[in-house]
Order: structure tokens, then sequence, then C-alpha cells
């Protein structure tokens, strides 16, 4: 049947598809006619010889990971490359991460040959994993062939389909029909003028097609709609209340056996078989057979292989709701029991007993605990309600009885998992419930999840007082008071109490226990940075990946690697340090810690600022600041806005360096701490650059005339150890000659920190020989730029992808130049976005990171094998792409082709 009042949705599809790139959500109620369009859309897509890959989410989604993308990818032919099949591994050390890319990985090759449609329906079910794929790849696919489709119901909201439509998603929301689009619809069902029997139906129904539809079919099948002289009427014009009151009457003339068919395969909640269901009803396969036919012929039911489902689903959520609370509950205890025999997935029984399990099952609890604990790193929120479950089913239980026991660590556990999926209000809410009824290991635990989840999202002071309060429980079992001093050392050290952070370190250091060493070594290494010893923090370091490395487990999930390319960076050894990134990258892979992509991409971009490859160091940077936006993990956006802030500054757009620091400020806000005393620093050094040189005469390692020399010195000491060319900058102010000077007589080895040193005191000629052996070529620019050797500085900053002098000397023809873009003026976002002015944009624009990777995109490689091709991480591919799509205004692979073929000259 035509689609009756869905012109401007359709005329909205159709934009998409001819643009070849985008994505739009249609949404609306249940019934609505989303599945309607979204099958329209896609036999549109078709037509335009788009590869179409259609995918509907079901409610067991959510604790299935990526299967609703899966489903969809599934259409998609891999050819048996290595770039499919996509799976999610199984247990703790599932890698979702790299699922979701490879992924996007099998959607971009299958665009390489032609434009894909990727279509998916019921949003609203889809699980985790699936909605973190859309979030990271439709804007990642964003200059390729690929259009996204999605249909959803407004409940439940999925944030997912929110940060779509913020970036920029076309959002279409269908609304009711109205009287004439009524009676048009009317008229097609029915192949007759609608009387005003059919119209008062009509407008009782609310314009709602779906609910309309039952209605007339259901009077049609009992003969009460008649049709005289082309006009029909219905007899009885009363229009059962919603939707359950209109699929009853359309199915209570079913036998009860095949109504029995229906409540089981309502129960199953996705497509079932004849054999699932009759284990589920006790019955014999075939004795179902003719039930089934009954239920098929009554339109409940429809046929998709060797599976039975539900024509639509306000069908099965109307037997399913007028299914008695007690019959519900005990149809799942037996679906899991059907379910197990029929070897289906941990999760999915689980999910049955979630809803089935009574109070004190033992059995019960451990599967759901079990079921947990598999589905963690893919799928944290429905690990979580498995959990809460688990935890909800042992509460009441005595002590002493199996229920109490298995009840330990349920709490801290229910906690961590809450937290990491980003519920932190209920993770406080069940650590507050439970701190006076539990023991003190147990106590001790939930705080050290929560404290934990809190560091992770930059609550430092919370994560102090959390673990305060903790530690002075009596009876803390030691291996949890060494770890609630370890996650309390970080807190420390961010909040800027060095010594504070340095004695937990050590006391969770001596105490023995592998995790807390690893934890409290990384704070030890890190602090020894802050103090401006870059040995010491290398030995710390060094003694955590040792440490990490012997013991495994839980213990390797925390990366020390992470400090220790820190460290190797402080040193100047950048080679070491871009090797132990790499091994971080693989191993989190690996062990799908997605928590530590944050932290490396930060890593990363110091070191790469450090080497002098800016644009590198940018893109970094911003992918740094798209993962933070999508694992909710904000505590490192200030940073990482900082050094887009300082990469700006290097190119001497003031603008957009302020920008970036002012919002960095912005999101600290008033609280204290060492991000706070570094975009202080920070906004020094822009003070500092011409024009302004408006540097203040006052103490710059106080506040307010509150005393705040220590955390202060210690993000100058982190920030000059980074990047000590800077310090020359702020060598006016009291006090920043003597320590840079200090810093360098510290760390002898270091021919960096010296040549700052004699940078600073302004002997240049001195600091331009030791940065020649040195490998920070920003420093040995500054020192030619400070020394008026302008011809010299100017060429290696354009080595490295620098084109206006920041000291305010531009080079000849800087006016002219076009390739200071790169992402970091004032139209770039937290995102990464990127929009260049007339002057910035074009090819002359492109950097020559960006030119590198455009050229190789253009041979028709994906952006992996771009990153494998360069040695670079493939996020950093991503975010040269995306700049040189808008620097070219581009939309598609083909596009940039054509651009390269008629302006490129390697040179």
């Amino acid at each position: 049947m035509d689609l009756v009042g869905r012109r401007d949705a359709l005329n909205a599809v159709a934009e998409v598809l001819a643009a070849g790139s985008g994505a739009l959500v249609a949404e609306g109620p249940a019934g609505i006619g989303k599945s309607r369009l979204l099958e329209e859309a896609a036999g549109l897509a078709r037509a335009r010889g788009m590869t179409v890959a259609y995918g509907r989410a079901t409610e067991l989604d959510r604790v299935a990971p990526l299967s609703t993308l899966l489903r969809a990818l599934a259409r998609l032919d891999a050819g048996g490359r290595d770039d499919g099949p996509v799976s999610v591994r199984g247990g703790g050390g599932a890698d979702g991460f790299a699922a979701v890319e490879r992924a996007g990985a099998v959607i971009g090759r299958a665009a390489l040959t032609r434009p894909v449609a990727v279509v998916l329906d019921d949003a609203q079910w889809a699980d985790e994993l699936t909605c973190l794929a859309l979030r990271h790849l439709v804007p990642e696919l964003a200059g390729s062939p690929v259009v996204w489709l999605l249909g959803q119901r407004p409940f439940p909201a999925r944030a997912a389909m929110d940060a779509l439509v913020s970036g920029g998603a076309r959002r279409v929301t269908l609304p009711p029909l109205d009287p004439g689009e009524a009676a048009q619809f009317c008229a097609l069902l029915l192949g007759a003028e609608p009387g005003p029997s059919v119209l008062e139906l009509a407008r009782a129904g609310g314009g709602n097609p779906f609910l309309l539809e039952e209605v007339l079919n259901g009077l049609r099948a009992q003969g009460r709609i008649s049709v005289t002289g082309g006009v029909a009427e219905a007899e009885g014009s009363e229009l059962p209340a919603g939707f359950g009151a209109a699929v009853e009457r359309r199915l209570r003339d079913l036998p009860a056996e095949a109504r029995r068919l229906l409540e089981a395969g309502a129960v199953l909640r996705r497509p079932f078989t004849v054999h699932e269901a009759a284990g589920l009803l006790g019955a014999p396969p075939g004795a179902l057979l003719g039930h089934v036919e009954a239920a098929v012929r009554a339109g409940a039911l429809a046929g998709t292989g060797d599976r039975l489902t539900f024509r639509h689903d306000l069908i099965r959520e109307a037997v399913y709701d007028g299914l008695p609370a007690a019959v519900r509950a005990a149809l799942h205890r037996e679906a899991s029991a059907v379910l197990r025999r029929e070897g289906r997935p941990a999760a999915e029984q689980a999910e049955h007993l979630r809803h089935g399990a009574r109070a004190g099952d033992v059995a019960a609890i451990r599967e759901l605990r079990a079921a947990a604990e598999d589905m963690t790193d893919v799928a944290p929120s429905a690990a979580a309600d498995l959990m809460l479950r688990a935890l909800e089913l042992a509460a009441p239980a005595a002590p002493g009885t199996p229920a109490a026991h298995e009840r330990q660590g349920l709490a801290a556990r229910v906690v961590r998992l809450l937290a990491s999926a980003g519920r932190l209000a209920e993770a406080r809410e069940v650590a507050d419930a439970r701190d006076v009824s539990l023991g003190p290991a147990e106590a001790a635990g939930v705080a050290l999840g929560l404290a934990e989840a809190l560091k992770h999202t930059g609550d430092d002071r919370g994560v102090i007082r959390r673990t305060a309060r903790a530690l002075a429980l009596p009876g803390v079992p030691a291996r949890e008071r060494a770890r609630l001093l370890a996650v309390r050392a970080h807190a420390l050290m961010m909040a800027g109490e060095i010594d504070a952070a340095d004695q937990a370190a050590a006391a969770a250091v001596a105490s023995g226990e592998a995790f807390a060493q690893v934890v409290a070594l990384e704070a030890r290494s890190a602090v020894a940075l802050f103090r401006g010893g870059a040995e010491d923090a290398l030995r710390h370091a060094e003694r955590a990946v040792a440490l990490a490395d012997a013991a495994g487990g839980e213990a390797a999930h925390r990366h020390p690697r992470l400090w220790l390319g820190a460290a190797l960076t402080a040193l100047d050894r950048f080679e070491e340090a871009e090797e132990t990134y790499a091994v971080v990258e693989r191993e989190s892979g690996r062990l799908g810690t997605a928590w530590s992509s944050p932290l490396l991409h930060r890593f990363r971009a110091g070191l790469l600022l450090a080497a002098g490859r800016v644009d590198e160091a940018a893109a970094e940077a911003e992918t740094g600041l798209r993962v933070v936006h999508r694992l909710s993990a904000s505590a490192l956006t200030p940073v990482l806005l900082g050094v887009l802030g300082q990469v700006a500054l290097l190119r001497g757009d003031l603008e957009a360096a302020r920008a970036h620091v002012d919002r960095a400020r912005d999101l600290c806000g008033d609280t204290p701490g060492l991000v706070a005393a570094e975009l202080h620093w920070r906004r020094l050094l822009l003070a500092a650059a011409p024009p302004d040189r408006t540097l203040p005469p006052a103490d710059p390692f106080s506040q307010g005339g509150r005393p705040a020399r220590h955390e202060r010195a210690g993000a100058l000491a982190y920030l000059v150890v980074q990047e000590p060319w800077e310090a020359a900058r702020l060598r006016a102010l009291p006090g920043v000659r003597e320590f840079v000077r200090d810093l360098a007589r510290r760390n002898p080895g270091v021919r960096s920190l010296t040549a700052a040193a004699a940078h600073v005191e302004g002997r240049l000629e001195e600091a331009i020989e030791l940065y020649r052996d040195a490998p920070r070529p920003l420093g040995l620019a500054a020192a030619l730029d400070a020394a008026g050797r302008h011809a010299e500085a100017r060429e290696v900053y354009r080595r490295c992808g620098i084109f206006r002098s920041p000291s305010g000397d531009q080079p000849e023809g800087a006016g002219d130049d076009r390739r200071g873009g790169g992402g970091t003026g004032p139209a770039s976002t937290a995102a990464g976005a990127h929009t260049c002015t007339p002057r910035d944009c074009g090819w002359a624009a492109l950097t020559p990171a960006e030119l590198r990777v455009v050229r190789l995109v253009a041979q028709g490689m994906t952006n992996r094998e771009v990153a494998t091709a360069l040695f670079l991480s493939r996020h950093t591919v991503d975010s040269h792409l995306r700049h040189a799509f808008a620097k070219l205004d581009v939309h598609s692979r083909v596009e940039l082709t054509r651009h390269v073929l008629t302006h490129d000259h390697p040179d």
C-alpha cells in the first residue's frame, strides 16, 4: 500500500540518498509508520544502485553486543577479505572497540565498490555496542559514500541518536495522519470511499496508521465492513481503547492453544523457532504446527526463514502485557532453561532470569553474575542491570545462607559497572545505601569501585573524600587498603597535593599487592615528573611495567607503559616512547580496555608536539576529544584542549588558541589542581605572545593572594619537560629563570632542558647548538628566531608544519600561505570538526601530513591501510582526512581523487 501522509519524510530520505553521504533518524511512536518508511527508503537506495544493509533491533539485543549492526552487515559481502567477518569475542577480554572498527572497515571496503545504505529499524532497542558504533562510525565515514537511515521510537530514548542529530544527522518526526490523510488511508485499505462510520473510527484512532489498520482489518474479517455504492461503512463505530484492546479484539477468536503459542513467542522477545516455543509450552513441536498456521492467518505471526516473528512488535507487546505477572515470571524461568538446552548465549538466558528468578535463588544469582562478567567490557550498562538483579535476589538472604555467600562482592561490582556505564547517580545511590550494611572488606570494595569511576570523570575531590571514609573503617583488609591508597594517590596528585600523593603511593607500593603496586607506581612516576625528576619518573614506570607484565590480569589492564612513554618523552628518548605507545595500542585492543584510549591520545599528542610533528599532534588531540566524548570520560578534555591551544599558538592563530584554553578553563571551573595550574601557564604563554606581551608583574606561582606555588610549580615543571622551548616566553616572570635553571641542573642528561636553561638566560648561540643535538626542532626554531636568524627559523618551522612564526616575525608571503589551518582555527570544535575560512581553503591549504594521507586515499587505500603505510594511528589518519575534506569542500573519496589528479604535484 502507498505511503500516505509521508511526502515530507520521503523527500528528506531522497535528499540524503541524493547527497550520497549522511544520516537520517526517523522518529515517532509505535505504529506511526517508521518501518514502512525505512522499507521504502531501502527500495529507493537499491534503485540508485546502492548496496543496502538492513537490520532491525529486538528487545533482547540489549544483551547481545553489536548484534543489531551485525545483522545488517551480514548483508554486505566481505568477499573473503581480512576485513570480515566481524565478531565480538566473549569473555572478560571482549574487544568491543576493535569490533566496532572492524565493522567500519567492512562498510568502508564495501563503499569502495558501490555506495552503501545502512538501514537500522527499531534502534531504541539497539545494544550498547551498536549505539557506540553509530556514534563512532557515522561521523568517521562522513566522507565516504555511506548513508545511514535509522528508525526509533521516542522512548526509551537513546543518547546515541541524540548525539547523531547534534552532530548533523537529519531528524524526521512522523506526525499522526491528519483527517484528510486518514480518509485517504482508509480508502486505500478498504478499496472504497470511507463513509461516516469509518471516518469516525479514523478520527478516534488519533491518526495512527497501524491501530487504524488493525481495527479495520479486524472488522472486515468479522464481516462488519459493508460497501454500498462505492462507500464503506463499519458496523459499530467504537474504537477499542489502545493497542492492547485492538490486538485483543483481533485475536480473540484464535484457539486457546494458538494464544498460548503467541504468549510463548512474546516472552522469548525475538524471532523464535517452533522447537523453542514447544519447549517453553512443554508440547511436542509437531503439535504446534496447526496453531502456527492459525496465528499466521490471523495476521499475528509471519515466517522468516526457519523462524517465526510477530508481524508487528506492537502485537508482541500487547500479548506480553496481557499476561498476568505470575505467568510472565514462570514463563521467563522456563525460557531460561529451554534456551540453555538450545545452547543460546548465556546473556540471553540471564535476561530471562532477570525477569523470572525468585529471591534467594542461588543458581539464578550465579548465572546472572557470570553473564554480567562475560559482557562487562562491551555492554557495561546491560551487565549492570543483570548484576543489580543478582544483588536484589541475594539481598534478603539471612547471614550464613548460600545466597548470602553469593552476595559477597556484588555491591562493589554493581557500583563499578554502573560507574563504567556512566550511570554515576545510580552508582552513588547503591554505594551510599550499602555503606552501613556491609562488612569492612565489601564496604571498601564499594568505595574503591566508585572512587575509580569518579577519578575517570575528573572528580578528584570526590575520590579523596570516598577513599578517606573507607580507609577510616575498622578492619579493612590489607588488599583493599592498598588499592584504596593507590587510587587515592592519583586523586591527590591531580588535586595538586603532591607530597600527600607520593606518601599514599609509597604506602601502596609497600603493601606488595600487585595491582596496588602498579597503580601506585604510575602515580609516583607522574609525581616525579611534576617534581621535575625525569629519571625518577622512568625508574618508577619501568618497575610498574615489570610488575604488570609478571602479574598479568587486572594489573596488566592498567597499562603502565602509558607512564613509561611519558617519562621517555621527558628524557628526549622519542623513538622508544613511540614504540612503547604502539605496544599500549596493541595491548588495549587485545584486552578491550577502552578507558586507556583517551590517555593514550593525550600522551601521544604530547610526544608528537615535542618532536615537532605539529599536524599529527593536533590530529591526535582532536581524536582524543572525540573518544572522550564517546566514553563520557571528561577528565582529560581540558588537557587535550590545552594541547590544541598550544598548537594554535605555534601557528600564530591566537584567536583559536584563546578559544581552546578558555573553554578548557571553563570546564575546570574554580577547582584547584594540576590541570587548572597547567591552564594558568597556558594562559600566560598566550599573554606573552605578540602583539600583547602583557605578562603580569606579580608572582606567577601564587593565585589571588592564596599560595599555590606547589601545584603551579608542578604544572610548570611538567610543561617544561614536555615543551622546554616555551620557558623562554616566560623568562620575564619572577622566579621562572631560576626554576628552569634548577630543572636543567637536576636532569643533566636531558639535552633539551640544558638548551632551555641557556635559552631563558639569553645565551642564544649556546642554546641553538644544544638544540641542534636534541630531538626538539621547535626549540631550535624558537632560539633561531630569538637570535634574529629568521630565515633559518622559518625553514625549521616549515619542516614542523608551521607557516606562521609564533614570534610575530611573519615569514615572507605568510599572509598568502594557506597551510596554517590544520584543524585548530576558530571554527574547530571539541570533537575536531573543521570549517575553514576562504583563505585557508583549497588544495594549497593542505598540510604536508594531510597531503601524504590524501595521496594514498586517492590510490584506493582504506584509512587502516593508510595508517599502516605511514606508521600512524588510524585515528590520526581519520582526522587528517576529515580536515582535507573540509578544506577541499568535498564529500566523497571520488571527489577527493579528482582533486589529487588535478592538483597533485608530488615533491
